[in-house]
């Protein structure tokens, strides 16, 4: 089962952003951020969750040589 992915997006009264990014553990969740950060405007404030020092685990199936 593919794992979720989502970026909840929160817009308030005054105009400040938040987002929060669910499901991509480690560094790359801090790349999204910025990715998603940049048209917005400057990054003022990053609250790591425990997701992102979590390791992703990539899986690569084994390849084997017939002889």
């Amino acid at each position: 089962m593919a794992r979720k992915e989502e970026i909840e997006i929160l817009i308030s009264e005054d105009g400040f952003i938040k987002f929060h990014i669910k499901g991509i553990k480690g560094p790359k969740c801090l790349d999204l951020a910025k990715v998603v950060g940049k048209p917005l405007g400057e990054l003022k404030d990053v609250n790591l969750t425990s997701e992102y020092y979590e390791k992703e685990i990539i899986k690569e199936k084994a390849k084997q040589k017939i002889k």
